[in-house]
């Protein structure tokens, strides 16, 4: 049997003009990637957000890597950064197990 659970982060990035590119932001992750249009650079930012969680998941270091980056539980609180736009992460979690056959 597989069971599938989809959770998601919610955050937010900030993105900046330099020279040709388009830099975005994650703070909350500190993250930083780039794209020739601003869809592009948000596009990144949120596949680079997805494969940071899922790999710090699939290593085992995710609640280090938030307490590195400095998380604490909070009560949910809206972002105030000028320029801001949030960001939703996906990120599906699996888990297989055989149940016992009944005859």
């Amino acid at each position: 049997m597989r069971l599938t659970v989809q959770a998601e982060f919610k955050l937010f990035g900030v993105v900046k003009r330099q020279g040709g590119w388009h830099v975005a932001h994650c703070p909350p992750l500190d993250l930083t990637t780039q794209g020739r249009t601003m869809g592009e650079a948000k596009k990144n930012l949120v596949e680079a957000s997805e494969l940071f969680i899922v790999s710090c998941l699939e290593r085992g270091t995710f609640d280090h890597a938030l307490k590195e980056l400095g998380f604490v539980p909070l009560k949910a609180q809206p972002f105030n950064v000028a320029n801001a736009f949030p960001i939703a992460i996906p990120v599906p979690f699996g888990f297989e197990k055989s149940l016992p056959c009944r005859v």
